[in-house]
């Protein structure tokens, strides 16, 4: 079964298909970029059958963003045999979708819909192995919109350089859908000593987004203290995996018990390396593929599985293929 991959009005798409993420990181910043085209990317780099669309296909699988289903939808009547996947975003569901691919476990709430990982930084590079000693830097790497505004004053910066630490604020502003690239530093943790990502406080604990931040701290082999966040918390199965935190004075807590306890610093590295395991392009890869090659084809086959509101699968696929036959498309 073929796999499109559709990004709806994309002028240049000959462009896009000559990127490389580890070499042009600064073109997957956002959502679309990073979900569609990475993975379109990653799998043809691989080997696997697949294409790069704006215009819609007559059958297959076409994966799309979330965030594209209110332009797509009058397309669907005209889908004939496609089986829609739609990867979430953090605007929620996609109901025009067949399948849909969510960034955490909580939004996997029925059986078409299932969790994969956010594909970690492109290009990133790991700390240096030779900065050993004490915590020189400290870092956010992210859109500016997604750290507490606590964390971009003078007095966090300042208490950090008390204890002889340099705050490096890498945040992007962002500005909707990415049309071209932007330069930033998200790819090196190369002089990172310390990720540190809190966002603004919400109560249900920032429940779409993923928890790329910590297992791209994980790869680049760098601690993280992070705020409370459901996908965090899904992943983490000791204090080692992070330190969680809600505020500047939990923050500064939080620092300076590792710059007590090197003991825990080196161990929350060495647990990053195993975590990080389930994290790599390859990892994820493998799970991408496992899902369109085998998961879906044989879940559109069989009329037993729920489909979007209560429906069965068969009864999709069946009303389009009837349609076709009788020329009302």
């Amino acid at each position: 079964m073929t796999v499109t991959f559709f990004l709806h009005g994309e002028p240049d798409l000959a462009r896009l298909e000559g990127l490389d993420p580890d070499r042009d990181p600064g073109e997957f910043r956002t959502g679309e970029r990073a979900w569609v085209v990475q993975t379109y990317l990653r799998l043809r780099a691989a080997g696997h059958p697949v294409a790069l669309a704006s215009a819609w296909p007559r059958e297959g699988i076409l994966v799309f963003s979330s965030k594209q289903r209110g332009v797509l939808r009058p397309l669907v009547r005209t889908a004939d045999l496609v089986v829609l996947v739609a990867c979430r975003e953090d605007v929620g569901e996609a109901e025009i979708a067949d399948f849909e691919v969510a960034q955490n476990g909580a939004s996997v709430d029925r059986d078409t819909s299932f969790f994969l990982p956010l594909w970690p930084q492109p290009g990133l590079v790991p700390r240096d192995p030779d900065r050993v000693g004490r915590i020189r830097t400290a870092a956010f790497k992210g859109f500016a919109t997604n750290l507490h505004p606590a964390f971009a004053s003078p007095e966090w910066a300042n208490a950090l350089a008390v204890r002889g630490i340099e705050w490096i604020a890498d945040a992007a502003a962002y500005s909707g859908p990415q049309r071209a690239a932007e330069a930033t530093g998200w790819a090196s943790y190369r002089d990172i000593d310390l990720v540190v990502a809190v966002r603004p406080p919400d109560k249900k604990l920032h429940a779409r987004k993923p928890a790329t931040k910590l297992y791209n701290a994980w790869l680049a082999g760098v601690p993280a203290i992070l705020g409370p966040e459901q996908a965090y918390r899904e992943l983490r199965r000791s204090d080692l995996d992070y330190l969680e935190v809600r505020n500047v004075p939990e923050t500064l807590a939080a620092v300076d018990r590792l710059i007590r306890e090197p003991a825990l610093y080196a161990a929350m590295v060495e647990n990053g390396k195993r975590r990080a395991e389930e994290f790599t392009i390859e990892a994820i890869r493998k799970r991408w593929v496992d899902l369109l090659y085998r998961a879906i084809p044989a879940m559109s086959a069989n009329p037993r599985i729920s489909f979007w509101r209560g429906k069965p699968v068969g009864l999709k696929v069946a009303a389009r293929r009837a349609a076709r036959a009788l020329g009302r498309r």
